[in-house]
């Protein structure tokens, strides 16, 4: 097994374990709500620009999976998802509009940043098209996508357990 299946190893172990310590009992609803609708953005959203060519994970967790899904699975329904989930719990509600948006920026900023170190230094991700601001601006509409839902669902959720 080379280093770079062991990062990804070390990634999807950092994620567990940030659920298990730094997820709150009460929240395991609204994780599960976020962990499901941050996959409905990013399931198509990779394969298209996979199958468009632009981006190749070479190196997968699972190699066998490769045959039918070229994205990555770790990053797409794993990592990602587990890092919105926090995005979500976390975000501070009474923050101004500037604030909101450097919230933002650092979540997708820290994503970008180690995206673009990994493109450059191992196969887990080859640019071809892609561009490391097409992966800012896409996790930045896909954070903010996932947080809207969250806020609506947790105003039904509220309407119906008021009944």
């Amino acid at each position: 097994m080379n280093i770079d299946r062991w990062l990804l190893i070390g990634f999807s172990l950092l994620c567990i374990i940030a659920i298990i310590k730094l997820l709150p009992r009460e929240k395991v609803r609204d994780a599960w709500v976020l962990y499901l609708f941050l996959q409905i953005i990013t399931w198509p959203a990779g394969l298209f620009a996979v199958e468009m060519g632009w981006i190749e994970y070479p190196t997968q967790l699972y190699p066998k999976a490769n045959e039918y899904n070229r994205t990555s699975f770790s990053f797409e329904f794993f990592v990602f998802p587990i890092v919105a989930i926090f995005f979500s719990l976390y975000y501070p509600n009474k923050m101004k509009r500037k604030n909101s948006l450097i919230y933002y920026i650092s979540f997708a900023g820290f994503f970008t940043i180690v995206e673009v170190v990994l493109e450059r230094y191992t196969t887990l991700v080859k640019y071809h098209e892609w561009k490391w601001y097409w992966t800012l601006i896409s996790v930045i509409i896909s954070l903010y996508l996932n947080h809207k839902y969250y806020l609506w669902f947790r105003k039904r959720l509220v309407k119906v357990e008021s009944r």
